[in-house]
């Protein structure tokens, strides 16, 4: 069953591609009817950057970073699908779909450059129904993880074609393609060493020629992390949480989350949103365990063959941005693992394949298979029955909170979930059980959100509000202050909510949820020109003219009063409008 023509037709190549394409919708297929989950409201739904396609948004898109990371690419990536789709999430998961589909149909081609053409198919299979990638296919936000290795990937192919050919114009597309990968998402900035192995895996000489096109490609790699890094480190959403223990104790503790990663790749689980780590703050045994356990890989790569050592590095290589060299809030998650799993599955594919040609009688061949075939339908098994998980808000954090019962993020983001549900006697007290265990400005400006839209007491949301900023200290961004404005105005206390808004002002005067809020303030105040002024000033800096209603009801969630402000301010410029054309003009000489 898994013998594998060595030669065939021109057009029976296409027909492998068809099948793992095939094999990816027949997995993913049901995702494509979900809803939006956790990151995608801030990506897709407030997201003004990528709300549009004119020249406003792309220089928007361009010039200034989201969520701290500068990735234009994804965010042009949303803007089209935005385009097609608006704000319904069909449009959103079948982009996400055809991207990954195409990642499994390039890998495959890619491989097979390089493996023989069953180790590359059966390599790409194990890729195509890993469990662990569902976080990445499934989630929406995660477009920039499958873009990323989607350009990767298509990098690799032309530096495959210029170690083959050595024509310029495929190291120009290499860089080009290398480039924009890293303009997705930064984790492929490992790239060029990637190349430089391949180099050693093919036993190429360094020429002049060669060292120059790895030199560009490592330069190209140096100039984006730099950037990236200046964006995510200067960012107030990183800046708020601290790095636990700093440098040396994310350097220490290192090889345990190797061993976490390999041990995911063969045995994937738990499968969770939030993975939970023990970080070990002092120089323990099971760290000193750790290390040993990494310097013997170290020593059984340096004896291995180069094919071995190329595939043990790419998992090494890859996992290198995210085993905490460069401190990041995040330890572990599952989506970490979508490329550099890749190696773990090609050295399966080997090592099977050598076992399997050793096998002499054909009913041992035949167990052989079996035993392969078994472990392809357990993955998809396993990826059929975790993908539901990822259906909503709710699915997704009440299957993610019993194995992080100790994280305020888990508590938080159930404690919105069951409050969107309209569960509000289970959803609040487990977004007060997120600010015990971590009172810090998110969770806090959270529970204020709670309290606004989940239960309507606007009290309690103005003292959560004002502890958010107190917590903030000098950098407290300007959204917590258009909230805590907005739950001024709902309690009735107008004068607190324009102090609240001059105050956002103060820190920042471009932020758009600041000049709704001072819109509807001037609305109830009876300012309509004020109101208006605020209002067009909000929708210019977000290019949403065409909805306004929908963009003010983000922020102001009331349609009916939403309603009345856009009559009342319609009525008044018609007004206006007719005393202009009304007054008598002046008689010309």
């Amino acid at each position: 069953m898994l013998e594998f023509p060595e030669r065939i037709d021109s057009w029976q190549r296409w027909l492998h591609c068809a099948f793992l394409v095939s094999a990816t919708f027949a997995l993913y297929g049901a995702s494509l009817y979900f809803n939006f989950v956790w990151d995608d409201f801030g990506y897709v739904m407030k997201n003004y950057r990528a709300q549009g396609l004119d020249w406003m948004h792309l220089r928007a898109i361009w010039t200034g970073t989201y969520l701290g990371h500068y990735a234009p690419m994804h965010h042009i990536f949303l803007a089209v699908l935005h385009h097609f789709s608006g704000l319904e999430p069909f449009g959103y998961h079948l982009g996400q779909v055809l991207v990954h589909a195409a990642c499994v149909c390039l890998l495959y081609l890619v491989l097979k450059k390089i493996e023989l053409p069953r180790v590359a198919l059966l390599a790409s299979l194990l890729f195509a129904t890993y469990p662990a990638n569902i976080e990445t296919v499934a989630w929406v936000s995660e477009t920039k993880s499958t873009l990323a290795f989607f350009f990767f990937l298509l990098s690799f192919w032309f530096f495959l074609r210029l170690r083959d050919r050595e024509r310029p114009m495929d190291g120009i597309f290499c860089g080009l393609f290398l480039i924009l990968s890293l303009l997705s998402k930064i984790n492929t900035v490992v790239a060029p060493a990637i190349f430089l192995l391949y180099d050693y895996k093919q036993g190429y000489s360094f020429k002049k020629g060669r060292l120059w096109s790895l030199g560009c490609f490592f330069l190209i790699s140096a100039m984006m992390a730099g950037i990236h890094l200046m964006a995510f480190h200067r960012s107030a959403q990183v800046m708020e949480s601290a790095y636990y223990g700093g440098l040396g104790v994310h350097l220490m503790n290192m090889p345990l989350l190797l061993v976490f990663y390999l041990k995911m790749v063969v045995y994937p689980h738990p499968l969770s949103a939030w993975e939970m780590f023990p970080v070990q703050a002092q120089f323990t045994w099971l760290i000193g365990l750790g290390w040993a356990g990494m310097s013997a890989m170290v020593l059984l790569l340096a004896r291995s063959r180069r094919s071995t050592q190329f595939w043990g590095l790419w998992i090494f290589i890859f996992l290198l941005p995210v085993l905490q060299i460069v401190p990041f809030p995040v330890w572990l998650a599952d989506r970490y693992l979508y490329i550099p799993a890749v190696g773990g599955f090609v050295l399966a594919s080997q090592f099977f394949f050598e076992g399997y040609d050793r096998l002499l009688a054909p009913w041992q061949r035949r167990i052989g298979e079996c035993a392969m075939i078994a472990v392809l339908l357990l993955f998809a098994g396993w990826t059929q029955n975790h993908l539901p998980v990822w259906k909503n808000n709710l699915t997704l954090w009440e299957s993610t909170v019993p194995t992080c019962m100790t994280s305020a993020y888990c508590h938080v983001n159930f404690g919105l979930a069951l409050l969107e549900d309209g569960q509000i006697e289970r959803g609040m007290p487990e977004m007060i059980r997120a600010v015990e265990l971590r009172p810090s400005p998110t969770f806090l400006e959270r529970l204020g959100d709670a309290y606004t839209l989940g239960v309507g007491d606007y009290r309690q949301a103005v003292i959560a509000y004002r502890m958010a900023v107190e917590k903030a200290g000098n950098d407290p961004g300007t959204e917590v202050y258009a909230k805590l404005a907005r739950a001024h105005l709902l309690a009735g206390n107008l004068q607190e909510a324009e102090r609240a808004i001059q105050d956002g002002k103060r820190v920042n005067p471009n932020d758009p949820t600041l000049w709704v809020i001072d819109g509807v303030l001037q609305w109830k105040l009876g300012n309509w020109e004020e109101a208006r002024l605020s209002l067009r000033r909000s929708l210019a800096m977000t290019g949403r003219t065409s909805n306004a209603a929908g963009f003010i009801y983000q922020y102001w969630p009331n349609a009916a009063e939403v309603g009345k402000l856009l009559s009342d301010l319609r009525s008044a410029q018609s007004g206006n409008q007719e005393a202009t054309s009304a007054r008598p003009r002046k008689r010309q000489k």
